[in-house]
C-alpha cells in the first residue's frame, strides 16, 4: 500500500476490532472512509479516536523514514496484574488476552526516487506504541 492510504486502512481495521471488542456500553459512530468506498463503525468514544489517530501517525512516521519496508501492526489487548512486590520494587505483569497482527507492505508513492526492494534486514528494529490497554508495534 501507499502511504497515503495507510491512516484511512488502519482506522478502518483498528475501530472496527475496537468496536467488536469494547467491555463498556457505546454509541456506535458511522465513518465513511474517505479513500475506499466503505462504511465502517467506531466506539464513538472521542478519547479513544484520538489515541488511535496518534498512535497511526506515530506509525506513518516511522513507515515514512523506512520506505519499502515490510511492517507489522500488533493491536494487543491485556490486563495489568502486580507480581509479587518485593523489598524495594513492585512490578506490574501484562496479560495478554488477545492479539491482532496487521502485516502491511508500504511502497514508495509510484514516481518518487528509485525502490529499494525488499532487501531490507529482516530483524529491523521498529518502534513501540502504546494505548492504555492496547499496544501497536512496527516491526521487521
Amino acid at each position: 500500500m501507499e502511504p497515503l492510504e495507510i491512516k484511512d486502512v488502519l482506522r478502518c481495521i483498528l475501530h472496527t476490532i475496537f468496536f467488536h471488542r469494547t467491555l463498556t456500553l457505546v454509541r456506535p459512530k458511522d465513518v465513511d472512509c474517505d479513500l475506499f468506498e466503505i462504511t465502517y463503525v467506531q466506539c464513538g468514544l472521542a478519547e479513544l479516536e484520538k489515541e488511535v489517530d496518534e498512535k497511526i501517525n506515530q506509525f506513518i512516521a516511522w513507515a515514512e523514514k523506512h520506505p519499502n519496508r515490510k511492517s507489522q501492526v500488533c493491536l494487543s489487548f491485556f490486563d495489568e496484574k502486580n507480581k509479587h512486590p518485593g523489598w524495594f520494587s513492585s512490578k506490574t505483569e501484562r496479560v495478554y488476552w488477545e492479539q491482532w497482527f496487521i502485516n502491511l507492505h508500504v511502497t514508495s508513492p509510484k514516481g518518487q526516487g528509485k525502490s529499494r526492494g525488499s532487501k531490507a534486514p529482516a530483524n529491523t528494529k521498529g518502534s513501540s506504541i502504546f494505548i492504555s490497554r492496547v499496544i501497536f508495534m512496527a516491526t521487521r
